[in-house]
């Protein structure tokens, strides 16, 4: 029976994470569904076992991640040294889709585990998502909106108007990451578009990069 309530209170933690999770990869909704379905994945991902770690502190299962990375990075790569630079790079790359800059132009696996994760408030209570679990999320969400923007944008060369970026939502020793940036684009026909079209920005001793291309697409 005690066993059964630590597993209960365990993944109501997770669900709790992981909506946490949603709203630091992906821009804000008042609609709860797109909530409601992450923490159902949750409870899937805890039912099939083996792939959420729960068992073990947070300190542990990140020495766990950080395994396969074979040299902890310094810095980001392929950054950018402004946040308009990085969209300048971003809006090309759609254009052209041009998915291989695209992907540089994203955390990899090492800057996550290394120089975005272990600072975040989502690695620390009461939230504590652990990496494997928010590293999957971070990933899925920005697949599907690289793929929306080719969808909508790609192929055809569109002109950058504006960029704005709020005050950083999250601050570290090292880094700080800006939420619900929105960006505004004049499209070939002429009509001009507004909108949050790419996930959070990480800053990181002065370079930048996404943390993936989730979008309201």
């Amino acid at each position: 029976m005690n066993r059964c309530r630590d597993s209960l209170r365990l993944l109501a933690s997770l669900c709790t994470a992981y909506a946490l999770v949603v709203s630091a990869c992906s821009p804000r909704d008042t609609n709860s569904s797109a909530a409601d379905s992450q923490a159902a994945h949750v409870r899937d991902v805890v039912a099939a076992g083996g792939t959420v770690d729960s068992i073990h502190p947070i300190a542990e299962q990140l020495q766990r991640f950080q395994v396969d990375v074979a040299e902890p990075p310094d810095s980001l790569r392929h950054a950018s040294a402004s946040i308009d630079g990085l969209v300048t790079r971003w809006a090309r790359a759609v254009a052209t889709r041009d998915t291989a800059s695209l992907n540089r132009m994203t955390i990899d696996r090492a800057e996550f585990a290394w120089l975005y994760y272990p600072g975040s408030r989502l690695s620390k209570p009461p939230y504590e998502a652990p990496p494997q679990l928010l590293w999957g999320q971070i990933l899925d969400n920005s697949d599907g909106g690289a793929r929306q923007l080719f969808a909508r944008f790609g192929g055809s060369p569109f002109q950058l108007i504006l960029v704005k970026c709020p005050a950083p939502s999250d601050t570290t020793s090292t880094s700080l990451v800006y939420t619900d940036c929105s960006v505004r684009v004049r499209l070939t026909n002429g009509h001009v578009v507004e909108d949050r079209l790419f996930g959070s920005i990480i800053e990181h001793q002065g370079r930048f990069k996404f943390l993936g291309y989730a979008n309201r697409l």
